[in-house]
């Protein structure tokens, strides 16, 4: 069935935290959105990722073991209060064999902002991605990987979904601890981005500062 609106005053919904346009008329939800960590080439030494050719004349930075970057993250005010956050790699190989695990350390602080907080020490968080075979792990496919970044009630690699809130910084650096076995292309994985995932109210909050929704 197709819908039809029309709203010659616009959209309006309440101010207030946890509302805003939701998708599926079954089980509505937030929908997602990305905070994007893209990884660029730079020349600065050790433990810089190196430019090599990804397939044709396409290149990009190819990590190997001890490899590092830094990223920052600034959630947007259209962050849904209370909803978890989740990390995760996009990458990809050239190799035509393809063993072990990729294994990535993420050493991550947040704090709120307008002065409210202060970056308090990081979590380090581990993901280890399987890649057993090129059957299961196919020469120029586009990985996408996640793990759970934030909780209501945290581990201690977690951080406390109950702080995230529109303004806040993730400050994160990562680290590949372990790269698979790649045969027959570069030896070497491609990571292009480190995004986080999150939920979306797809509106704006009423005020640009704490308290965000009165």
């Amino acid at each position: 069935m197709a819908y039809t609106w029309s709203f010659s005053n616009g959209i309006i919904v309440p101010k207030t935290s946890g509302t805003g346009i939701k998708v599926d008329t079954e089980a509505p939800t937030f929908g997602w959105r990305d905070l994007e960590g893209t990884i660029e080439f730079r020349e600065i030494g050790v433990g810089t990722p190196a430019l090599a050719t990804f397939r044709g004349n396409i290149r990009g930075p190819s990590f190997t073991t001890g490899d590092d970057y830094d990223l920052m993250y600034h959630l947007p005010h259209d962050y849904a209060p209370g909803s978890d956050l989740y990390i995760h790699v996009h990458w990809a190989h050239n190799g035509t064999s393809i063993s072990g695990s990729l294994v990535l350390n993420y050493y991550i602080t947040y704090a709120k902002g307008h002065a409210q907080a202060i970056f308090p020490a990081e979590v380090n968080l581990t993901q280890t991605i399987s890649t057993p075979d090129v059957a299961t792990i196919p020469q120029y496919s586009h990985r996408l990987d996640e793990i759970q970044l934030s909780a209501a009630s945290p581990s201690a690699s977690q951080l406390d979904t109950d702080n995230i809130e529109p303004d806040g910084i993730i400050w994160a650096h990562f680290d590949a601890t372990t790269i698979p076995t790649i045969g027959g292309g570069v030896p070497r994985p491609f990571i292009r981005h480190i995004d986080i995932h999150y939920q979306s109210t797809s509106v704006g909050t009423k005020q640009k500062a704490p308290n965000f929704y009165v």
